[in-house]
């Protein structure tokens, strides 16, 4: 098997060749066992990276005989790992790097060689890209440390370093939740080596209250709202195709990288009536992906007649291009309508702390649904929740009534006052000074 590890001739199983040894000072081999005088045990374990062991020494304090340091010998040993075949198996394993498997997860995930744990799917490449964040931060913490070395002592000192980091401001570099993500990352990559079986060489068995891993409270985390009345005023202090924009953000429910990505033509209903959710922005390139973030947001979205009268208005004569796009017909970067019109109007309003999140638009509507008589099967079709109860699988043949959804988007209704800007609208200018993506 290995010069750690060997074959047991009777059952055919690994077992370890290494045992433990016990002694007393100035007691020679074939003397006596003195109860009164202390014992001591030493072992040899194996350390990561390198060929020969480390020489152990433990005391182990008065004992009966040699029979019963032979067995606090044993705890020891069992305490350090020693008498784990896998720890054992693991230590002797050539070394690889945590730099080094990080970099190779990322590829194959990239490359679609690794798959979606659940949906056995090419991982969005939005996830990679917030894998990469956390990896380039935990390769500044632990990056040529081996993979066998890192456990809960190593992962409790990174979470405490993540706590304590402070920005310029003092407030938290990392939330609680970025806290939990940077872990996660940290063990998939461990338990991304495997052995020609393609099992974990490194099974991990994480006390995540001694690490000090923090519970993510969702009533604690930053989700900023507003109500009806800060949305009509939203809609009045914007101008030209950011209005629209928002206005259709607000009807709609939709996420943003959904928005941006309707075509004319292809996602729009020709009376405005329906959008048909198939594609998104990437998040940090401007390109369109082919696939949503979840199997639910694909769907088909009713409008209310009053914001699809508008939406007409605002499409004209043209017939292809991106419903809301650049001065050279490119899409959007949210990031951009962020800090050229959102954020100034949030903080004109005295609601800095929502900054670019556009997210305010989808809870709102999400509200105004849950207020209504409208069925939970429509509210979570319309929002692109999942929802895998036998109930709605059965149900499936409502969301596909498109009369009865649009009776129901009708009752509804938007949910806020319309600013008398938006009554009597005839087109509007592409805006100009947009940056582009």
């Amino acid at each position: 098997m290995s010069r750690r590890i060997a074959q047991d001739l009777e059952t055919g199983t690994p077992k370890l060749r290494q045992r433990g040894y016990v002694y007393q000072k100035g007691r020679k081999k074939g003397e006596p066992w003195n109860p009164k005088e202390r014992a001591y045990g030493r072992y040899r374990i194996d350390v990561p990276g390198e060929h020969d062991q480390k020489e152990v020494r433990v005391a182990l304090g008065y004992c009966r005989d040699e029979i019963d340091a032979m067995l606090k010998l044993q705890e020891e040993r069992g305490k350090a790992g020693v008498l784990d075949l896998e720890k054992v198996r693991e230590c002797i394993t050539p070394t690889t790097k945590f730099c080094d498997q990080a970099a190779w997860w990322i590829e194959e995930m990239s490359e679609g060689r690794i798959l979606h744990a659940k949906k056995r799917e090419p991982i969005d490449p939005n996830t990679i890209n917030s894998y990469e964040n956390a990896v380039a931060y935990l390769k500044d913490q632990i990056g040529d440390v081996p993979l066998a070395s890192i456990d809960n002592p190593q992962a409790r000192t990174i979470i405490t370093k993540m706590k304590s980091e402070r920005r310029k401001d003092r407030e938290r570099r990392f939330s609680d939740k970025t806290i939990v993500e940077y872990f996660r990352v940290l063990s998939k990559v461990i338990a991304s080596a495997l052995d020609e079986n393609f099992n974990p060489i490194h099974k991990r068995s994480w006390n995540l209250a001694a690490i000090g891993l923090p519970r993510v409270n969702p009533k604690k985390q930053r989700r900023p709202t507003l109500d009806a009345k800060e949305m009509t005023t939203l809609l009045s202090k914007a101008e030209g195709q950011y209005q629209i924009l928002y206005l259709f953000c607000m009807a709609t429910g939709m996420r943003v990288s959904e928005v941006i990505a309707v075509e004319i033509g292809k996602h729009i209903k020709p009376d405005c009536s329906i959008i048909y959710v198939r594609q998104q922005r990437e998040k940090s390139k401007n390109h369109v992906k082919p696939h949503l973030k979840t199997e639910s947001g694909c769907r088909d979205v009713d409008i209310h007649p009053d914001a699809a009268a508008i939406l007409r208005n605002f499409i004209g004569n043209r017939k292809d291009g991106f419903l809301f796009q650049t001065a050279d017909g490119r899409m959007f970067d949210p990031r951009s309508i962020a800090r050229a019109n959102l954020e100034p109007i949030f903080e004109e309003m005295g609601r800095g702390e929502a900054g670019t999140m556009f997210n305010v638009f989808r809870r709102f509507r999400e509200a105004v649904l849950q207020r209504s008589d409208a069925r939970q099967l429509l509210i979570d079709y319309w929002m692109g929740h999942s929802n895998a109860s036998i109930g709605d699988r059965y149900g499936k043949q409502l969301v596909e009534d498109i009369e009865y959804r649009q009776e129901q988007v009708k009752k509804v209704g938007l949910g806020f006052e319309l600013p008398p800007s938006l009554f009597g609208l005839h087109g509007l200018q592409i805006v100009e000074n947009v940056e582009a993506a």
